[in-house]
């Protein structure tokens, strides 16, 4: 009788357990592979069994990997990595039309859609331009070739011809039209006057990246700061801002259809400004791509940033 060369999970399992492991969120990890989130807790259940180790825990309610979980993440990425080169490799993947954009959720959203007819006509109407989305965690560590440029955040200026800076980081206080006039009295005063009022916060913050907490040590703090909600993902904050739950704070570069739209206002004029810069770059494979050479040339004219007015504050040691 011969024996299986290999006994490892179902590729069903591993699937299911790589997409939980990078969105870390079991609901999105469903949505992504168009299935319920209850086969994909079973699949991770089964997967548990199996190994006799947690793979995932909560921390403040939010899904985690054990260290266990971390090595089989970055065992089953790998695998999947050169199944998928060798696939590429020989279907001749490379030769498609074909431009692929890795970035988070935010970025795809409130940065590259408003764009997205301008970018295809920029690289061809002929090119099937791909847009991958995941947690910013994420990004950094992704080796999939299909990729031609992604989107990350650094702290210092990049190489023009493989990097286009999207933009720079300045924030500012804005809010619902409606939100700003039951609030007026004390939103018209300085910051430190504004004790009480309910603050939109992100749960999940890229790292290195201005807070509120930035925010009020440059412009003043009141003497009582009331966060009302946390948001994990950037859109469903602004959304809650829009509907008049709170004041947010927000990104020059990323809130500009809402404050067009007045669906957003700007509580003051001036920003708080870091050295932070949101980058797209090339990969190895866009570099010889003229599509993705094309669509990086395309970004580079369409960065968003504006100098500094008087008012702004530079925040030393971002």
């Amino acid at each position: 009788m011969i024996k299986a060369r290999y006994r490892i999970p179902s590729t069903s399992a591993l699937t299911a357990f790589e997409s939980s492991a990078r969105l870390l969120n079991f609901s999105r990890a469903a949505e992504s592979l168009h299935t319920s989130q209850s086969a994909i807790s079973r699949h991770i259940s089964e997967l548990e069994n199996r190994l006799g180790a947690k793979l995932f825990f909560r921390e403040n309610k939010r899904l985690q990997l054990t260290e266990h979980g971390a090595t089989l993440h970055q065992a089953v990425i790998s695998g999947f990595d050169q199944i998928q080169a060798a696939i590429n490799t020989i279907s001749g993947w490379s030769l498609k039309n074909e431009l692929t954009i890795s970035c988070t959720h935010e970025i795809s959203h409130l940065y590259l859609m408003p764009r997205f007819e301008s970018l295809k006509e920029a690289v061809g109407d002929n090119v099937e331009i791909r847009i991958v989305t995941n947690e910013y965690d994420a990004i950094e560590h992704m080796s999939d070739p299909r990729i031609d440029i992604a989107f990350k955040y650094k702290i210092s200026e990049s190489d023009e011809d493989t990097y286009s800076i999207a933009f720079r980081e300045a924030v500012r206080p804005i809010c619902s039209p409606t939100f700003y006039t039951k609030h007026k009295t004390k939103l018209s005063k300085p910051p430190t006057h504004w004790s009480g009022i309910p603050l939109l916060k992100l749960t999940k913050l890229n790292k290195g990246w201005a807070t509120w907490e930035d925010w009020f040590a440059v412009s003043g703090k009141p003497e009582l700061l009331q966060v009302h909600s946390g948001y994990d993902n950037y859109i469903y904050l602004l959304e809650a801002a829009a509907a008049g739950h709170g004041l947010a704070l927000g990104w020059q570069g990323l809130t500009e259809r809402y404050l067009s739209r007045n669906s957003l206002v700007p509580v003051c004029d001036h920003f708080v400004r870091t050295e932070n810069i949101l980058s797209a770059y090339l990969t190895s494979t866009g570099k010889n791509k003229e599509a993705a050479i094309s669509c990086l040339k395309f970004l580079s004219s369409k960065r968003y940033f504006e100098p500094p007015a008087n008012g702004d504050v530079v925040l030393q040691g971002s």
